[in-house]
């Protein structure tokens, strides 16, 4: 028996055992919460975030149109990142089955369903809504990049199943399918915190001394890249925090290079190369060329999205000869100084989207509103970890229900989460304490449970499921209101009376947002029934900065 299968299958227990708020409904059903849980797992690690998070990408259910979870994010202007799941759990651990081939047909027509505006689609409350966001997007055209992520404990789909990929999208530049199993959970599981690897570079190589750091830069076989990422996974990405949300038109280059016979051979040329920190390195200085570098703690701080195409490149296309493709390396060796690594990483990533979460761990705030959570109750995660439980708050979470509560921005707050802990670190976690942080949480996760209950009431059924955010924000305002308080004077000292009143008036504090921003949807809309609105409209409102805007200085 596959042993990682074994231990994946007990992960998928833990979380079952931690956080039996998600299995309600089927607390019945062992192998409905086994699937689900193993769901949660995989987009947590394909994602590489927090099993909190991720929770709350879910659409799992039926009429879910075809995909289990979904990930959003603008990842610049004019484009949208869509990253699609599905999953197949196998309880039978000694069954070695292929990922089906009628799913992989079904994952096809997803795609030619949702991203065709014009095309009805039956879709539980979940789907709905993430369908709905997309054809809003797509309506103010803007393109997008899909990637379709099919999860199971098993093997890849067949020769059958590649067909119906092939015969619709193999000329298609916006469109991936990405295979992954419980061998990739579980590197995600067991991240290594320090990688001591040897580096075999190919051809000569240049090797600098100045200020006290040393630098080389030579040539690596894209072959030795694919190793590095099968072996180490995304524990060599941890310093480049540029998430790697599969197909864009640069991916897509570079994956097309990679498998041209023509290109291949110059692929060093056309592409801007990696490159990778480490403490410390040591090579054979009397050898001329194809040195072999060892190297301690290294990781890659730029270049990740690069590696991952190279990996899934290669690893899709063994037939291929790619012994000669050899891609630029720049290798420091900096200590151990983390203003260095972090100087270093922001500077290599500066033209691209990125997530600073982890370089931002060590922050003095962040430091800061660790201490604080603890001395109110609660857990603060300044890092991603790999935990089950989701009690505890994410630093991301955190930044996701400040922006949207307190800085009054929810239109933000839902499509720009890469940017939290870079263009928008100020905003958010300046002069931010752990009281005030933790309400704003509370809150936020509140309007998350109750968009996913039913009301009888047409109009409020129409935009409860998009509202959220911004309901969030509202429900804030309200509480400061009523409390008669300004965010500055929420601190550790009133923090048990405030929370106490928001947990105490919960309902009534939802029931009046909620019917205050009715009114105001309704003014928008004008004569419009919202019960009869096309649901791409809206879930576009409330992308719509003025529309917040107004909603909010009413308050």
């Amino acid at each position: 028996m596959d042993i990682v299968k074994q231990v994946v299958d007990q992960r998928t227990g833990k979380v079952i055992e931690e956080n039996a708020s998600f299995f309600v409904d089927f607390a019945h059903d062992a192998e409905k919460q086994k699937s689900f849980a193993f769901l949660l797992l995989g987009v947590a690690a394909y994602l590489d975030i927090d099993i909190a998070e991720a929770a709350q990408y879910l659409t799992d259910g039926g009429n879910d149109g075809g995909f289990d979870a979904a990930y959003i994010t603008q990842s610049g202007e004019g484009m949208l990142n869509v990253v699609l799941f599905q999953a197949k759990y196998t309880r039978d651990l000694e069954k070695e089955s292929n990922f089906p081939a009628n799913a992989v047909e079904k994952s096809v027509n997803t795609i030619k369903n949702i991203f065709d505006s014009g095309r009805q689609m039956r879709l539980n409350d979940k789907s709905r809504v993430t369908v709905d966001e997309i054809r809003s997007f797509l309506a103010d055209g803007v393109i997008p990049y899909v990637t379709f992520v099919l999860i199971n404990n098993g093997l890849k789909w067949n020769q059958d199943a590649q067909n119906h990929i092939d015969n619709e999208f193999s000329d298609q530049r916006q469109v991936e399918f990405v295979y992954f199993n419980h061998h990739d959970i579980i590197k995600y599981v067991n991240k290594r915190d320090k990688i001591d690897e040897i580096l075999n570079l190919t051809g000569a190589a240049i090797k600098e001394d100045f200020n006290y750091k040393e630098v080389i830069l030579g040539r690596v076989s894209v072959k030795e890249i694919a190793r590095l990422l099968e072996k180490y996974g995304d524990s060599l990405l941890d310093k480049n925090i540029r998430k790697y949300l599969g197909i864009n038109a640069v991916n897509k280059a570079i994956h097309d290079t990679l498998l041209d016979n023509s290109k291949r051979p110059n692929f060093f040329f056309y592409n801007n190369g990696i490159t990778m920190i480490c403490s410390d390195f040591k090579y054979n200085a009397l050898q001329k060329e194809d040195w072999k570098v060892q190297t301690q703690s290294l990781q890659i701080i730029n270049g990740g999205q690069t590696c991952k195409t190279i990996y899934q490149a290669l690893k899709d296309n063994s037939d291929i000869d790619f012994s000669d493709t050899t891609v630029l390396l720049r290798l420091y060796a900096v200590g151990t100084d983390e203003s260095v690594i972090d100087g270093i990483t922001r500077a290599t990533n500066s033209q691209n989207p990125v997530d600073f979460r982890d370089l931002k761990s060590n922050d003095q705030i962040q430091l800061l509103l660790e201490q604080g959570a603890k001395e109110l109750g609660y857990v603060y995660k300044r890092k991603k970890d790999n935990q089950t439980n989701t009690e505890a708050i994410p630093s991301s979470v955190a930044a996701e229900s400040v922006f949207a509560v307190w800085r009054k921005k929810p239109h933000l707050a839902k499509y720009k989460k890469g940017e939290f802990f870079d263009a928008y670190y100020d905003d958010i976690f300046t002069n931010l304490n752990a009281a005030q942080m933790i309400i704003a949480v509370l809150i936020f996760r509140m309007c998350d449970n109750y968009r996913k209950k039913y009301s009888m009431n047409k109009e409020i059924e129409a935009q409860r499921r998009y509202s959220h955010y911004l309901i969030a924000a509202i429900i804030g305002t309200l509480i400061l209101k009523r409390c008669n308080i300004t965010i500055e004077g929420i601190t550790h000292i009133n923090f048990n009376k405030i929370k106490k009143y928001f947990d105490d008036n919960q309902d009534d504090l939802y029931y009046d947002a909620e019917q205050l921003l009715l009114s105001r949807l309704k003014r928008y809309f004008g004569e419009e029934d919202l019960e009869k609105l096309d649901g791409r409209s809206m879930a576009a409102v409330f992308r719509r900065f003025d529309f917040v805007e107004n909603v909010l200085k009413i308050l």
